[in-house]
């Protein structure tokens, strides 16, 4: 009989857990939703640009002369210019390297680039006078170019998520070529005359560039931007030189003092390499 009843309430525990746990509500597995990693501007990048660029150069002329007061009595000061500048648009583009690194939402950094430049100008300055001496033409013209400019600059900027704004400058560099002619030609009380004096300078020179920009990733890798560069390469000098044949003339020559500087619009493309 004991053993009986002790089956009995064992029976009677085992149906009433089975119960109890058909009550409670299942236990199932779930992943976790997947977080997609927060963009960051940190890494490498490499790209290309192309854009416009406005050249502004200008050329001052010191003149030589051996008798400066009848130079001045012939009027012939009114046919040289004291300065020639033209500005010279045309394209620009190349490529630039650059480091990122992003702390909470600013983001410093370093870039270099080397441009093509296409802004070729020449201005040219022409006048004729005559008085009882006789009468005298001179044509006065400058050129210049810029072969290449490249920029080493460091950028500071801040992050919008995946936009950035950003400020940079630097050091600017390229190769110039600036040249200038002054050709006197005229009759006087010796007889028709002509002349020709020229000069020349080419060669790399260094200066400053600041501007600021926007970019935007459009994927984690892939980054555009559009910028805005001012550049000043300093000032250069050198020496017309060359002859005329009028027994007469006081013109020695010319110094010239050639300032160049510019703007750059352009945009760019960048490959950010990811980080690990």
């Amino acid at each position: 009989m004991k053993t009986f009843v002790s089956f009995a309430a064992a029976a009677g525990f085992l149906y009433g857990s089975a119960a109890l746990a058909a009550d409670l509500p299942s236990r199932q597995y779930v992943a976790p939703v997947a977080v997609p990693p927060a963009f960051t501007w940190t890494g490498f990048y490499v790209g290309a640009n192309a854009g416009y660029v406005w050249s502004e150069n200008r050329s001052r002329y010191s003149y030589a002369l051996t008798n400066p007061a009848d130079f001045a009595d012939f009027n012939a000061l009114a046919l040289v210019p004291q300065s020639l500048g033209r500005n010279g648009n045309g394209f620009v583009g190349g490529g630039q390297i650059g480091y990122n690194y992003q702390i909470d939402r600013f983001v410093l950094g370093a870039e270099a680039d080397i441009q093509y430049l296409d802004g070729r100008q020449q201005s040219s300055w022409s006048r004729t006078l005559s008085d009882a001496v006789g009468t005298a033409t001179v044509t006065t013209t400058a050129r210049s170019s810029i072969d290449w400019l490249g920029t080493v600059r460091a950028r500071a900027g801040y992050a919008f998520d995946r936009t950035l704004v950003y400020a940079t400058g630097g050091l600017a560099y390229g190769r110039t070529k600036d040249a200038s002619s002054i050709i006197p030609t005229g009759s006087d009380d010796d007889g028709p005359f002509q002349g020709l004096w020229t000069g020349r300078k080419a060669g790399t020179r260094a200066g400053w560039t600041l501007g600021g920009g926007v970019e935007y990733a459009i994927t984690d890798n892939l980054t555009l931007k559009g910028e805005y560069l001012y550049y000043d390469l300093g000032r250069t000098k050198y020496v017309l030189s060359g002859f005329s044949t009028d027994p007469d003339d006081e013109f020695l020559g010319a110094t010239v003092r050639r300032k160049t500087s510019g703007s750059i619009v352009r945009a760019g493309l960048n490959w950010k390499f990811s980080t690990f």
